[in-house]
């Protein structure tokens, strides 16, 4: 941007040559003069020529007057905005002079006041610059040149250096720290998620891996572990029996009857872990088949009521819904039988055990609720994770390694529903569990309003 000039800005710029100028018209007068010796036939020619000569010679003059300091004229309307714009603004000549500059081209660059005077060179300016100067590349083909400059505080600019189309070129500072640490930011965000995604996909293939390692373990251990328990509990029941003479003194068939039992237990635990770890893995199909609400619910009563009153713990069975559930028949028995023996186990002399059966929009909900002592808010978010028991102090027979209700969630979101726990300390736990109903089949409908209509 050009700065605004006072009237007579081109005499201004043509001064030095105003007395040079001068000479040369008064010497053309003279040399006109005696160019002609026949005076009386050129005479009026020649009066013309010096006349309109001796006019110019005039104005000249009158020019070299103008020159004189005069009354500051008004400033371009443009000039304000020039001076306040944020931006570093200034104009070099084609021999890299400067020809006009704004304030914030000096105050951005940092330049003492004798850089930013009218006429200083492009390379004197350069010189006086401090910090570490980046040259990028050309952006276009109209000689665009973009230069950074990084100081050490911090802060960088960047000069935008454009020709102009009628000679020279124009240079723009701006100050880009914030720009370049938000760069600089979203590089090192980059980084992280490169980096994050990377040991995710590390961690991944471990984890694969330990998938691999475990299902083969888990079949080296059904097979390593279960053939043999088998053997034992087999040979025990042969040896209970005698087949092969008498054993004798009687003990022996307390102590064959104790193996027995501890075999048989342990078989049952390897069993559940390998279900446990089968259902987890996605290794076990289950069935899709209808199964109706009444079989299931009465199936599980019936398993459970004789333990129930040995127990001194009454089992309430309450069916507020018919209907058929889409699922395995097996494994929905497991779910439920893993619950209520749960409830059982943990239960009172005297306490109350609900098994409830309730329609709901897109299936049915099973509720096992119970009277026990309860758990705490910590307990209750561990409960359904594998391996995880109870307060084993308030466990009539604690018998098990903490994977009824695991194995139960884990059937249930197989098979397409939910479970969810609630409990509170001194007033008992309910266990409710949602499962979609079966297609194709009559509808879940609710007992209560159908006795009511």
């Amino acid at each position: 941007m050009e700065p605004t000039r006072q009237p007579g800005y081109l005499l201004d710029d043509l001064s030095p040559a105003l007395p040079t100028l001068a000479i040369s018209v008064l010497a053309g007068l003279f040399l006109l003069t005696l160019y002609d010796a026949q005076l009386d036939r050129v005479a009026p020619e020649i009066a013309l020529r010096n006349g309109g000569l001796l006019a110019l010679a005039l104005i000249v003059t009158f020019a070299a007057r103008l020159m004189r300091p005069a009354a500051p004229a008004a400033r371009s309307d443009l000039e304000p905005a020039f001076e306040a714009v944020p931006y570093g603004l200034a104009r070099w000549s084609d021999t890299g002079r400067l020809i006009a500059a704004n304030p914030a081209f000096q105050s951005l660059l940092r330049l003492e006041d004798r850089c930013a005077k009218r006429g200083i060179s492009y390379a004197a300016v350069s010189k006086s610059l401090a910090g570490r100067i980046e040259a990028l590349p050309v952006l276009d083909e109209s000689r665009q040149r973009v230069v950074e400059i990084e100081r050490e505080d911090g802060t960088t600019l960047l000069l935008d250096e454009r020709p102009l189309p009628e000679g020279g070129f124009v240079t723009i500072v701006t100050d880009i720290t914030q720009r370049k640490s938000a760069d600089r930011m979203l590089a090192a965000i980059r980084e992280e998620q490169h980096t994050l995604a990377q040991k995710y996909h590390e961690e991944k293939i471990r984890a694969e891996a330990a998938s691999r390692a475990k299902t083969a373990f888990l079949a080296h251990l059904s097979h390593d572990i279960r053939t043999p328990l088998n053997h034992i509990i087999g040979f025990t029941d042969l040896i209970g029996m005698e087949t092969y003479g008498p054993l004798g003194d009687a003990r022996y068939n307390t102590y064959l009857r104790d193996i027995r039992q501890a075999g048989e237990r342990l078989l049952k635990r390897f069993s559940d872990i390998l279900e446990f770890a089968e259902l987890e893995g996605g290794h076990r199909v289950l069935k899709c088949e209808p199964v109706p609400l009444d079989d299931l619910v009465a199936n599980t009563a019936a398993r459970f009521s004789g333990r129930a009153t040995r127990a001194g713990v009454h089992l309430d069975v309450q069916t507020h819904a018919c209907g058929y559930l889409a699922g395995d028949r097996q494994s929905l028995g497991r779910m439920l039988d893993n619950v209520v023996d749960n409830a059982i186990r943990y239960t009172p002399r005297g306490g109350e055990i609900r098994l409830a059966v309730w329609s709901a929009d897109d299936g049915v909900v099973l509720e096992i609720s119970d009277t026990g002592k309860g758990m705490a808010e910590d307990q209750l978010s561990a409960l359904t994770q594998p391996f995880a028991v109870s307060d084993a102090g308030c466990a009539r027979h604690h018998d098990g390694v903490g994977l009824g209700i695991a194995i139960s969630r884990a059937i249930a979101e197989a098979s397409g529903g939910r479970l969810v726990i609630d409990s509170q300390l001194e007033s008992g736990t309910t266990v409710a569990i949602s499962l979609p109903a079966a297609q194709g089949l009559p509808a879940v409908w609710d007992v209560t309003q159908a006795q009511a209509a």
